[in-house]
Parts: C-alpha cells; sequence; structure tokens
C-alpha cells in the first residue's frame, strides 16, 4: 500500500543526491518517537525548526478526525504498522509510538507528564555529574511548580539539545507554547542555545473563545524564537493594514480602499485562528494555521532550505514549506499523522503531488493525488542512520559551575575621607583629562566609575575616581573610563595622543593602587572579628 519504494539503506545512506549531509528524505513522514528520529539525523544539516509541541498541560486532548477515515485509510493504518512488526498496542509500545483507535475516529494526544515515562536514568545522572544549567533548571522547576511541569521540561530538553545539534550555524528554531510552561521552556532554551541567542518572544493573538470573570482572559499563544548563532538567516515581513480614512502615509487599492504596507512586529494578531468550518481542519484540538507557518518560514529560510517539523501531526509546517519552495521533513509518534499529511496536501491540488506506492487514490471517497512531489512514510525501523564521523558531536554542555556571589557590604569610608585620601596621594588632579584643580569638592568630583545607576555597586574607594566636571558630564552612567579618556582627547582637553595613552596607563594605575587601598581596610574590618572568634 504506503511502503518505501527503495530500500532504506539507499535512502539514509548519510549523503543526498546534491552531496549534502543532509540523511532524511525531502518530503519525507517518520512515524516515530522524535528523539530517536533526532538522534539519526547528521549535525548542521537543518535549516529551520518549526514544532507546536506539547504545551504541559496536564490533560490528554481528543477531538474527532474530520472526516472519519475511510476503509481504505484504516488499511493503510493497520498495512503500515505490520510493515514494521506492530500488531497491537504493546508492539506499539516498545517502539515509542502511538496506537492508533481501530474505529478511524479519534485525533488525541497525551498532554500528561510524568518523570517515568520521559526520563531515563543514564541521562540523568549525566546531567547531573555534568552540573549542568538543564539539570539544575529541571531540579528549580520541581520545587516552583512540580514533577509535572519538571519532566515536561526535561522531555522538551532532551529534544531541544538534539534540534541545537542538527540547525545549521545559520539556522533558527521557534517553538509554540502558552501560559502553562512558557517561563520554563524560555529558561530551558537559555540554557541549551544560549540566552544571547534568544531573538523574540512573539504573541500570536487572537480572540476566539469565552471571558473569564476571575482572570484577563488568555487570549495569545507564545512562539519562542531562537536562533544558532549570528549569522542565521531573517527577513522582515510587511503586512497590509487597511484604514477608513486615508492619511499621508497610505495608498489605495484597485477599489479605492486605503492602506499601507507595515512591516510585522511581535504581536500577530493579523492570523486568524483556525473555526470548524475552515478548510484546513483535521479534528485535532490544538491544530495551528498554515498562515503561522508560512510567515516564519518566509522570514527565517530561503528557498530550498530545509524546514523540520518533529511534531507533526496537522502538517501545518509541511503544506507551508511545499508552498513556499522548501525542502522539509516531518515527524510524528502517530501513524495516524501519515494520514492527516495525506489529507492536508490533497486539499492543495496546486502543489501537484504525489503520494509513493500508491495507485493515485485510497477510493473513490478519498482525495486522488497527481503530479511531481512524491510524500513517502517511513516507520520507527526505517529512521536515518548517522554518518560515523557524526557520532562524536553534540551539544557543549553549559554547566553551572559559578564564582561565589559577592555580597554587597556596608561602605568602609565616608566619600569625604575617600576624596581626601585621594587627594593626598595623587594631588588634586582629574583622573580622566588629567587638569589639576583647586582643593575644592566642587572643581574636582568623586566619580562612580560604575556607576549605582548601572550596576547597583557600592561607594567604595575602589569603585571612585576623581574628576572634573567636564569629565564627570561626559562619562555620566554611560562611558568607560578609557571612553572617557577618548571623550575627553575628542574634546581638546587632552592635547595629543601620546598624552592620551599616557592617562589610560595612570588611570589603571591610580585604580589599582584604590584597589589596595580598599583590601587594606577591608583586613583591618576583619581583624576583630576573628581576634572575637578566637577568644
Amino acid at each position: 500500500m504506503s511502503a518505501p519504494s527503495k530500500a532504506i539503506s539507499d535512502l539514509h545512506d548519510g549523503q543526498t543526491a546534491d552531496g549534502g549531509r543532509f540523511n532524511a528524505v525531502n518530503r519525507g513522514v517518520y512515524i516515530s518517537d522524535n528523539l530517536q528520529f533526532l538522534h539519526g539525523l547528521n549535525s548542521e544539516t537543518i535549516d529551520l525548526v518549526i514544532i507546536d509541541p506539547p504545551f504541559g498541560k496536564s490533560q490528554t486532548f481528543s477531538g474527532i478526525i474530520s472526516p472519519p477515515l475511510t476503509k481504505n485509510e484504516r488499511l493503510v493504518e493497520t498495512s503500515l504498522l505490520a510493515s514494521w512488526g506492530i500488531t497491537d498496542i504493546d508492539g506499539a509500545y516498545d517502539w515509542g509510538i502511538e496506537y492508533p483507535d481501530q474505529e478511524g475516529q479519534t485525533a488525541k494526544f497525551s498532554d500528561i507528564w510524568r518523570f517515568e515515562r520521559v526520563l531515563e536514568e543514564k541521562w540523568w545522572d549525566a546531567e547531573m555529574k555534568s552540573d549542568s544549567a538543564v539539570y539544575w533548571l529541571i531540579e528549580s522547576t520541581r520545587r516552583t511548580h512540580g514533577d509535572s511541569i519538571a519532566a515536561y521540561i526535561a522531555f522538551m530538553a532532551r529534544r531541544m539539545s538534539e534540534i541545537w545539534r542538527v540547525l545549521k550555524r545559520t539556522g533558527s528554531v521557534y517553538v509554540h507554547c502558552d501560559h502553562e510552561a512558557n517561563a520554563y521552556l524560555r529558561q530551558m532554551m537559555d540554557a541549551i542555545f544560549g540566552q544571547r541567542n534568544f531573538r523574540n518572544e512573539i504573541a500570536w493573538s487572537y480572540r476566539t473563545g469565552g471571558v473569564s470573570k476571575r482572570y484577563w482572559p488568555r487570549k495569545h499563544d507564545t512562539l519562542l524564537f531562537y536562533v544558532k548563532s549570528d549569522s542565521y538567516e531573517h527577513s522582515p515581513v510587511q503586512e497590509r493594514v487597511y484604514y477608513d480614512k486615508p492619511f499621508f502615509t497610505s495608498d489605495v487599492d484597485e477599489e479605492g480602499n486605503p492602506y499601507a504596507d507595515v512591516y510585522v512586529r511581535d504581536v500577530w494578531d493579523d492570523i486568524k485562528p483556525l473555526i470548524n468550518t475552515s478548510k484546513e481542519r483535521t479534528g485535532y484540538p490544538t491544530q495551528k494555521p498554515q498562515a503561522l507557518a508560512r510567515r516564519m518560514i518566509e522570514a527565517s529560510s530561503n528557498k530550498n532550505d530545509i524546514v523540520l517539523d518533529c511534531f507533526a501531526g496537522c502538517a501545518y509546517v509541511p503544506v507551508a514549506a511545499e508552498e513556499l519552495g522548501r525542502r522539509w521533513v516531518a515527524c510524528d509518534m502517530s501513524p495516524r499523522a501519515w494520514i492527516v499529511v495525506r489529507r492536508q496536501f490533497a486539499k492543495k491540488p496546486e502543489l501537484s503531488m504525489t503520494v509513493e506506492g500508491d495507485e493515485g487514490k485510497y477510493d473513490d471517497a478519498s482525495p486522488s493525488f497527481e503530479g511531481k512531489g512524491a510524500l513517502r512514510v517511513f516507520g520507527p525501523t526505517q529512521l536515518p542512520i548517522r554518518a560515523p564521523d557524526d557520532l562524536d558531536k553534540g551539544i557543549a554542555r553549559q554547566g553551572s559551575h559559578l564564582a561565589p556571589i559577592g555580597f554587597r557590604k556596608a561602605t568602609l569610608e565616608e566619600s569625604d575621607d575617600i576624596w581626601e585620601a585621594f587627594v593626598a596621594e595623587w594631588e588634586p588632579y582629574c583622573w580622566y583629562c588629567g587638569a589639576k584643580k583647586s582643593n575644592d569638592r566642587r572643581e574636582l568630583h568623586l566619580d562612580h566609575i560604575e556607576p549605582n545607576a548601572r550596576d547597583g555597586s557600592n561607594d567604595d574607594c575602589w569603585n571612585r575616581a576623581l574628576a572634573c566636571a567636564p569629565c564627570n558630564s561626559d562619562k555620566g552612567n554611560r562611558l568607560t573610563p578609557r571612553e572617557t579618556i577618548e571623550k575627553a582627547y575628542e574634546a581638546g582637553r587632552i592635547g595629543t595622543e601620546r598624552r592620551r595613552d599616557e592617562m589610560i596607563d595612570l588611570f589603571n594605575r591610580r585604580h589599582q593602587w584604590a584597589k589596595e587601598r580598599y583590601d587594606g581596610l577591608e583586613k583591618q574590618e576583619e581583624l576583630p572579628e576573628r581576634k572575637a572568634s578566637m577568644a
């Protein structure tokens, strides 16, 4: 029926037809635990990942496939499972996939999480021994939210580590979530991708559903947008906004309606959620519109790039990727996803898709396929095989080996005492431009090197410097000491480059002296405490 027409060794040999290292099959739908699927992909072969995973809501979502599967579609499912050696629910469990209901009516998935279900002791011990940020995040989540969300974060962290590995350096990832776990998911993404690779928290806003008298109605989902490096792909996207009345920046369409094309920001309220009568509807209760995927794909990839969706039950990403001329690969743990993918592409005859191994249609009640693009399905026994030279690659663990916290202490001296000590040691000169001033604090200020407004440091002498009024004004709470000296040179208060370099060196020596002075004062303060403890 729908078994692959080529041997798996021919398709998954670590190389693609164009000589690249992408070792899955373009337009391939893999029925598997996505962790096992991701394990088999070669590193740095994917351009864009878009996933709509479970949200950690501790419930089972169930809907009705619309329309219910035909007799032939049910036969496709059972034939596929049999070709992979799966004949019952126990066999499906052994392979980590779902065993679909035999009536062909339900579309459901479990969003209930337990450590016993998602975590092996070997993986947990490795994270614990490496003192990784992921380990500490899961432990803190257990204490702040509970074991259920912590187990969910563990489930996601394992997969996100693999996604990080398979993404190219120019790649991006979008993770769909909501209020239930998005705060924990973002910290998990920070731990794996690095906080500096966070780009956006996008709100997909909508107005469907009822209202609440107990809290503000929850009418948005979140898309966490992360990149692999600073060299990622991104193109601004515009949307057309219509107005009731024209204004000076608007254009007018053929029907005379005023509009303006504006750049899309991080609140997306122009993409409507699916309603029950939508042509895209499959029956899955959490299905997302293809327009949502199109926006992400258009912004974060180029023609012929490879897009991955490894929670692909509703096929909203594969269809959008095909429409935009991208290559794509999908994975889902339910064999029913294969039927849904086929149905969704059948609704797009302009894409001219075929299904490899079929005669063109299931039966008279099912959609037909004809054209050039071939959809293919693979089971848990037919996953990509990672190249031998790729097996040692993995995420560099972000450990939590941190320096001891430096606690804020009471200031040891009054500002007047520090000023007088500085002048006594260095005479009344500005430490930035070198101008000599009178012994008057109104002319020679006691500056904070790192301002309180920026980092909260204290008023002790290690953080102070003498500054004339112009240099103190230039520095404000923005410039570093070196930048302040450069500013004084540009303003003509320092006459030559040689003198500028001398002032930089002199500032460093004065600052080091202030640090050593503070250390000596601190030891004097600690001495009475040590004597008391020894008594």
